[in-house]
């Protein structure tokens, strides 16, 4: 029996592109179409569907409950079809289509800037987009399909995502040049645990550690501040407004300009892992395995050139999972 498909995807695209900006006029602006084009679209498609997908207000439009419905159902076939096109365009050598790559603040300058470059070069076809948020959000947009491929911390591993291992790095103690701990070669948890820190709010993975590890020294932070914006910490720190922890690449190019030193914590020495994060319920296209080889390579290069302070947890194997065939090196430390 033939299927009578009664909406088609420009009507898809352009209920989703209303729905996403929240106004046919910003949406004509956005899709570069007129709007009374734009609203006969959607009255033929509420026409097919027999069913309001808008409420109608001064300010715009929002979503009725049908409307949420078919947004979540015309994201998922519309990924599927990029998804499909890309996956044909494969067989033919061609790597297309678009990714998107989530990534935490800590890690945005030095080290998505390196990725972004390569992965452009090797593979102009592809749209690549980018996300920086916090580790949990980022599991949580990944699980959702909303990113493709995210780095994040391994610390709150979900069943339905797949984490591919990729780097363990130390933390340091960040401080001002002018602190009274220069010239120190390390600084016991202990100590940085007195200090006036600059740290973010309980809910983050720093934090929740930090807490972790005072609560076995039978000791409490000593907080000078709680801020959420990654560039705002680094630079109280850089006025010497108090202390913060982070690893060494979160820092390099303030450490590059003396902006701040940073000392290596010991007694315990502190790290955290790193992983990639992908979906378990969605193969990755191409795009998003070549973007996976992009972000190990780079991964190796900052290692060996000492921006990056830990060790690779990734081998040539480590993408067997995605179905990745991978040609990159193992970092040393």
């Amino acid at each position: 029996m033939a299927l009578q498909i009664k909406i088609d995807f420009r009507q898809l695209n352009t209920f989703l592109t209303i729905a996403n900006t929240g106004s046919f006029s910003r949406a004509s602006e956005k899709l570069f179409i007129a709007q009374p084009a734009l609203s006969r679209q959607i009255r033929l498609m509420e026409e097919a569907l027999n069913v309001q997908v808008f409420f109608r207000h001064g300010r715009g439009v929002v979503l009725t409950p049908a409307g949420e419905l078919l947004y979540q159902k015309a994201q998922a076939i519309l990924q599927d079809l990029e998804r499909t096109q890309a996956s044909v365009s494969a067989i033919a050598g061609e790597v297309t289509g678009q990714v998107v790559l989530g990534i935490l603040p800590t890690a945005a300058y030095s080290f998505s800037g390196g990725i972004i470059e390569e992965f452009r070069q090797s593979y102009p076809q592809v749209s690549l987009a980018v996300k920086s948020a916090m580790s949990g959000t980022l599991q949580q947009l990944v699980a959702q399909h909303r990113v493709d491929l995210a780095i994040t911390y391994s610390y709150s591993k979900q069943k339905h995502l797949h984490y591919t291992p990729l780097m363990e790095e130390r933390f340091y103690l960040i401080a001002n040049p002018a602190s009274p701990l220069s010239g120190r070669d390390s600084v016991s948890l202990s100590e940085v645990l007195d200090l006036p820190l600059i740290m973010p709010e309980e809910k983050h993975g720093l934090r929740e550690l930090m807490e972790r590890e005072a609560m076995k020294l039978q000791q409490k932070l000593s907080l000078a501040m709680e801020v959420n914006a990654w560039p705002l910490m680094t630079d109280l720190v850089r006025r010497g407004l108090g202390y913060t922890v982070l690893s060494y690449a979160s820092v390099h190019e303030m450490l590059e300009r003396d902006e701040v030193i940073a000392i290596p914590i010991t007694n315990p020495t502190l790290f955290r892992s790193l992983s990639i994060v992908t979906p378990r319920d969605l193969p990755p296209t191409l795009a998003t395995l070549k973007l996976a080889e992009t972000v190990m390579k780079q991964v190796t290069l900052q290692v060996k050139q000492g921006i990056w302070k830990g060790r690779a947890l990734f081998d040539e194997n480590s993408l067997d999972g995605l179905n990745a065939p991978s040609h990159f090196g193992v970092a040393e430390e």
